[in-house]
């Protein structure tokens, strides 16, 4: 299929996020990448269609997409490794045995198994060539979601730093962290909200104030649903009506976090500072 290329560079917008874990310096930030929406096979096939000059039709794109995407997964699920132009694919295992044991099946609860990728050569040389633009916002007063990490790492930033974090889980704890975040009001809209990203279902789950452990300035804790499956991707949105120093606002404030997390994944650094913690209790 012959295709054209975009003529217009790819672009990266970056956040600068204050940086937690220096204790001698307050004015160094990390840069974390602005996700935009998530695209499907749909999507990207309607991309293709658009570049194309063969006029090829979407569904048909999308189609031969998914077929693909179901064999290499059959393939890696068999033990093959598959290299495409973004990368290397190929399976691995996590599990300890006793010798005694390997005369038998293994217990799959014990055997993790997962697919490890690496960029190609291509990918990176895309990344390279992606334009960079940086946003600060210092001077925003309502809440700010900087990310989403699991409750042992929001206590252990050092730990993730080491590469030990803990991954966000199902039915387990997790804090959202930022500024300005605690969450309280009069509305029903109050609260926070998970939706999913990926795949066609548009599942989602409503946090009420009082559902909230912590719900401070800079950290909200919720449980992630026990039904939420390993892998799936999420977006957050959070809903207050409290302003700094706890004052009640005329009207709520909405903001939807710019990156989306993943279950059972762990986060690479934990975001944001942890002074300005006043408020322990949550909003009745």
């Amino acid at each position: 299929m012959s295709a054209k290329e975009p003529t217009q560079k790819a672009k990266i917008t970056m956040r600068a996020v204050k940086y937690a874990l220096t204790t001698d310096e307050t004015r160094d930030y990390s840069l974390q990448p602005k996700l935009q929406k998530c695209l499907n096979l749909d999507d990207l096939a309607a991309e293709v269609a658009a570049l194309s000059t063969r006029q090829e039709d979407p569904e048909d794109i999308a189609r031969m997409g998914r077929q693909l995407m179901q064999r290499m997964m059959w393939y890696l699920s068999s033990g093959y490794s598959v290299t495409l132009p973004i990368g290397y694919f190929r399976l691995t295992a996590q599990g300890l045995f006793m010798e005694d044991e390997l005369n038998a099946a293994p217990d799959r609860s014990r055997l993790t198994l997962n697919v490890a990728y690496s960029m190609s050569e291509d990918m990176r040389a895309a990344l390279a060539n992606a334009e960079i633009d940086v946003e600060i916002q210092k001077s925003v007063s309502g809440p700010q979601l900087y990310g989403v990490v699991s409750a042992h790492d929001a206590q252990n930033p050092a730990a993730v730093t080491r590469g030990e974090g803990v991954p966000i889980t199902a039915g387990q704890a997790c804090i959202i962290k930022g500024k300005n975040l605690k969450v309280g009001g009069e509305g029903a809209e109050i609260g926070v909200t998970l939706t999913r990203v990926d795949g066609s279902s548009g599942e989602s789950f409503f946090f009420t104030p009082k559902m909230l452990y912590p719900n401070t300035a800079t950290k909200v804790g919720f449980v992630m649903p026990a039904s939420a499956p390993e892998g799936s991707v999420w977006s957050i949105k959070l809903c207050t009506q409290l302003g700094s120093g706890g004052t009640l606002l005329k009207s709520p404030r909405t903001v939807v976090m710019d990156t989306d997390f993943v279950v059972g994944e762990v986060t690479s650094t934990v975001p944001g500072e942890d002074d300005d913690d006043s408020g322990q209790g949550t909003f009745g």
